[in-house]
């Protein structure tokens, strides 16, 4: 059953929450605009991969308390293996990746993707010695570069799978 509109004021607080069984279809059943399908893998996918990668950080975005959209990190300081942790640097430091990133297509354009950045940004600053925050997204005509930049990223020069890589940093 598809969730249904659920009416929210653009001022409504934003948190980012686990997902547990209980939440974890509505937090699949999000999607992103049509022209953005290309842009993110569904969130079914990414809450599989998160599963079986240590790596992983995965929350659920919800204004109020209606889910909203879905975030995941590559946080190598999670993993307990430090020669794996110590392969996974950018510039020789520990780095948090924003790995997913989506608002659903109803509650796009009213603020809920910025807090959420926001709040994203401040926890990737909570990591262990972690002095970077990367993101890569698709060039393509309805990619979320502006969006990024205003939030103080920039692109890199690296292109990572056919799409350009972003940093901040955190220091």
């Amino acid at each position: 059953m598809k969730n249904k509109t659920r009416p929210l004021n653009q001022n409504a607080p934003v948190s980012l929450r686990e997902i547990t069984r209980e939440t974890a279809r509505a937090i699949m059943q999000l999607d992103v605009r049509p022209h953005q399908s290309g842009l993110v893998a569904p969130n079914a996918v990414s809450m599989a991969q998160a599963h079986f990668a240590p790596e992983a950080w995965m929350r659920a975005i919800y204004a109020d308390e209606a889910p909203v959209g879905f975030a995941m990190f590559e946080d190598w300081t999670m993993v307990d293996d430090a020669s794996v942790r110590d392969a996974h640097r950018y510039n020789g430091k520990p780095y948090v990746g924003l790995w997913r990133f989506m608002i659903d297509a109803r509650y796009q354009q009213m603020g809920f993707g910025h807090q959420a950045l926001e709040q994203l940004i401040a926890h990737a600053a909570t990591r262990p010695a972690v002095a970077t925050m990367l993101l890569s997204f698709v060039p393509n005509a309805h990619n979320p570069e502006a969006f990024y930049q205003r939030h103080g990223f920039a692109r890199t020069g690296e292109v990572d799978d056919d799409e350009l890589v972003m940093a901040l940093s955190l220091g």
